[in-house]
């Protein structure tokens, strides 16, 4: 049975089918003077069975949140990424140089963040490496640390010539454009004749049967939830020849691991047929039948560990905002969200102001991590970093 349309109707990413299932309804608080997506319906496509986020903004709302508020510029780093974000880049780094033409082939990062990929690609002997990235924080910070370039602008305004470019990189990027066909139409007007492109997104048919916070990968910012099939139909229809596809799992934090689809691509004549999704749309039902069991474990946790006492919270993400929706902090006495993101620090989350981790100093109340993936990161920050021996109360073991 097909969805009726309700709000905003998205059109399949890739198809363009207006013919949807619906999987899942996501909803999240939303911070204070943020106007970005405050909930969304998960969709499969009728046709070519990718899933997507429906009844979500436009392109323009999504590049102006990723221009203005990116979380990937790790200010509380001092833009440096972690060891396994390290370690993830050089397996990457190893694919994309088997595949580059040669030495002095042009590459081009877009959504590179702060460039560590990139100094990958160009200590391995591949010289002419710059990046794209709607962050001039992130820009300014690649510069800084590894004295990589990087343009600032987003995949609809390519500043360089129709041509230019050898080898293009979208890691982690296709899962939050609303139109993904216009993006890879200007990639493919930036690639020159053979022009080739390495894609990796999260894989929505293999996202069950690994510890995660429950929904987390529907966060506030995926809308388009690839399998290596789907990934491969969207560079068929934009006019790509597959070269290869695989799946990978990535280690994302200490505690936590992701799918990945990936692929490379060689720019063609035109474009190629789709081959139908019959992968995904199991593999996500498979997701959020877990989801909802870990789910109503992590509210019991919250409700065990409050018994009507003031607590602080650490993190104002998406696990924050979709359990502050769901009222799983419905009887709690928040005194105060904390996050790392200087761009997040006076603002308010449900009423409830953001502070900054140094805020916390003197403070006495009880510290809940709410997060899965950063929980031991924000633990050692705390104990480490902050030296406070407030009482810290996990949600995951």
């Amino acid at each position: 049975m097909t969805r009726p349309p309700t709000g905003r109707k998205r059109p399949c990413p890739i198809c363009e089918s207006s013919d949807s299932r619906l999987l899942f309804q996501q909803r999240f608080e939303r911070l204070s003077g943020i106007e970005f997506i405050d909930g969304y319906d998960v969709v499969v496509c009728a046709q070519c069975g990718l899933a997507f986020a429906d009844g979500i903004p436009g392109q323009a709302v999504l590049d102006a949140y990723y221009r203005d508020l990116s979380k990937y510029e790790y200010a509380h780093k001092s833009g440096k990424e972690s060891d396994l974000d390290v370690r993830r880049f050089t397996d990457i780094a190893a694919t994309v140089a088997a595949h580059l033409p040669s030495r002095t082939s042009r590459v081009l990062e877009i959504g590179c963040a702060t460039g560590r990929l990139l100094a990958i690609v160009r200590d391995a002997g591949f010289a002419s490496v710059q990046g794209l990235d709607p962050s001039p924080g992130c820009a300014r910070a690649a510069k800084e640390l590894y004295d990589i370039p990087v343009l600032v602008g987003s995949m609809f305004d390519i500043p360089l010539p129709k041509g230019s470019i050898d080898f293009v990189i979208l890691i982690g990027v296709l899962e939050h454009v609303e139109d993904v066909r216009g993006a890879m139409q200007h990639v493919s007007d930036v690639l020159g004749p053979g022009g080739r492109v390495y894609a990796e997104v999260p894989d929505a048919a293999h996202l069950a049967g690994r510890p995660d916070a429950p929904y987390q990968e529907f966060s506030t910012e995926h809308i388009n939830f690839f399998s290596t099939t789907s990934l491969a139909n969207l560079f068929r229809t934009t006019g790509f020849e597959v070269v290869m596809t695989g799946e990978s799992i990535r280690q994302q934090h200490d505690n936590t691991t992701y799918p990945a689809a990936f692929g490379v691509f060689t720019k063609a004549a035109a474009a190629g047929a789709i081959v139908r999704d019959e992968i995904t749309e199991p593999g996500l039902r498979r997701y959020i039948e877990e989801s909802s069991g870990v789910e109503e474990q992590t509210r019991l946790a919250i409700e065990n560990a409050s018994r009507g006492k003031p607590l602080l919270v650490w993190g104002t993400g998406t696990h924050t905002q979709r359990l502050l929706a769901i009222g799983a902090f419905r009887n709690v006495p928040i005194v105060a969200f904390v996050d790392s993101n200087p761009k997040y620090h006076g603002r308010d989350l449900h009423g409830i102001p953001v502070i900054s981790p140094a805020s916390l100093a003197g403070r006495r109340e009880p510290i809940l991590i709410s997060t899965r993936g950063f929980q031991a990161e924000i633990q050692h920050q705390i104990r480490q970093q902050l030296k406070l021996d407030n009482e810290i109360i996990l949600l995951y073991q």
